[in-house]
């Protein structure tokens, strides 16, 4: 497991910390008019420069009228955006537009449900969900290709049976082709959507009256079918978010190794198999060196070349972790700092480039970190490679004056290249050969001044390419 980079932190913070606990030196909480302890949104809305805060928390405006507060942070201050009857599970900005969604069935002097988008100042509806009663939830809105989904646990979206699942066409919510004829046994809760190798992907908590497809399902283009032959095992295993990263699928909840899975909790989906995230009995762990209980891993977010995983967690290779969230470069772990103050912490975004997140009173040990936390330490570094050999033969990259590279180091013959931008986004799949140690030349499209080189899949030939 790698170590953060040690870096000077704030004067004052180094002045406190002979009184301090080490959390207190790299922790703080974000400042918000009132405690909020279990968040369920903490968005950056990039359009609007704000960070989005909601919580599970009453705000009583008086002894008759208490709702649940969507709080705004600008950089300089909180304040109010919303109040609603209950919990907000989701934002997503569309086409420059805050849109918010959930299990609320009012906001505060209107009959607003479900979901509503903020446009001059105040909310306005933005389609209708639920059931004939009005019951449900938007669990997740998410933007695809330049298009908005719906998951959740809801029967209807616009009047028309969508089963947890629906997207925006046009001014209204449309069920998606093939999902509603399947036969669920009961009622599906859908947590996650994405595009995987060109395909949709939704993750959650169902089954179908075939019993093979279940929790997780691919859209072939015709039909809704498994994403693998059993990928996912368990009867109460489920997953709870996903997210690309270099070319993976990974995919992360509550499901246990023991049930059959590759992994417990997360797991990656290169397209044909299924691989652990670090060792089996030794990666993540609720209770250190005891699998016995999965730990809650349903956040996951790319940023900066690194896979954030957040959720519910002690320990990470029998480490104690500060908080419920590490990071992964595609091989190996890093802990952000300080001493250990919670089992959770997610959701969570960065701001600018501030970390933030929430924390829950179950498994809290510093009581004054309950609620929205920000990262005052050092962030761990993408590098996105193993060890590389320091050989004078070590792969190499160079760079042409036009912007073309070559690698160098490489045997002679075809060899499979393959580039990640700083995201994790593979922007080059290519064969290339090789002459006299020196590849034939290669040009990245991606405007990115950050790349992850992998030749042949073989971790021992890994490296950066700086432009």
């Amino acid at each position: 497991m790698k170590a953060w980079n040690t870096k000077y932190v704030a004067m004052a913070v180094v002045a406190l910390a002979a009184v301090q606990p080490a959390s207190a030196q790299y922790w703080e909480e974000a400042g918000m008019p009132t405690r909020t302890p279990g968040p369920t949104v903490c968005y950056t809305d990039t359009v609007h420069d704000w960070l989005l805060v909601a919580g599970q928390g009453w705000l009583y405006l008086d002894s008759m009228h208490a709702y649940m507060p969507l709080y705004r942070y600008n950089g300089v201050e909180w304040d109010t955006l919303g109040l609603f009857g209950n919990k907000v599970r989701t934002a997503v900005v569309y086409r420059d537009t805050l849109i918010v969604a959930g299990g609320f069935g009012f906001m505060q002097d209107t009959a607003i449900a479900h979901i509503a988008y903020y446009a001059e100042g105040t909310w306005h509806p933005y389609g209708t969900f639920g059931d004939q009663w009005g019951s449900g939830t938007v669990q997740q809105l998410r933007v695809i290709d330049g298009e908005l989904y719906a998951v959740g646990i809801f029967k209807n979206a616009d009047g028309q049976l969508c089963n947890g699942l629906a997207k925006r066409v046009g001014g209204h919510w449309e069920p998606l082709p093939g999902w509603t004829e399947m036969g669920f046994i009961g009622e599906p809760w859908l947590h996650d959507i994405v595009r995987f190798q060109g395909k949709l992907v939704v993750g959650g908590n169902f089954s179908v009256s075939d019993l093979v497809r279940k929790d997780l399902l691919q859209y072939d283009g015709s039909a809704w079918v498994p994403v693998c032959d059993g990928c996912l095992h368990g009867g109460l295993d489920g997953v709870g978010g996903m997210a690309e990263y270099q070319g993976s699928l990974y995919v992360g909840g509550i499901f246990y190794h023991s049930s059959g899975n590759a992994g417990q909790s997360i797991m990656r989906w290169d397209g044909e198999d299924w691989y652990s995230v670090g060792p089996v009995g030794g990666g993540i762990q609720l209770d250190n060196y005891s699998d016995q209980y999965a730990p809650d891993l349903s956040w996951l977010q790319v940023h900066d070349g690194l896979l954030y995983i957040g959720g519910v967690f002690g320990f990470v290779e029998h480490v104690a972790s500060p908080a419920g969230i590490v990071t992964w470069d595609g091989y190996d772990f890093c802990m952000l700092q300080g001493d250990p103050f919670s089992i959770a912490y997610a959701p969570f975004d960065f701001y600018h480039d501030t970390l933030y997140g929430g924390t829950i009173p179950e498994g809290i040990q510093d009581t004054s970190l309950l609620g929205v936390v920000r990262y005052l330490g050092e962030l761990c570094t993408f590098t996105g490679v193993e060890e590389v050999p320091a050989a004078a033969d070590a792969l190499q990259v160079a760079w042409s004056p036009t912007g073309e590279l070559a690698l160098l180091g490489l045997a002679d013959g075809p060899h499979t290249l393959r580039a990640y931008d700083a995201q994790g986004r593979v922007v080059l799949d290519q064969t290339v050969s090789s002459t006299a140690g020196r590849s034939e030349t290669v040009r990245l499209a991606d405007s990115s001044t950050l790349f992850l080189i992998q030749v042949d899949g073989v971790g021992a030939v890994k490296c950066m390419g700086l432009r």
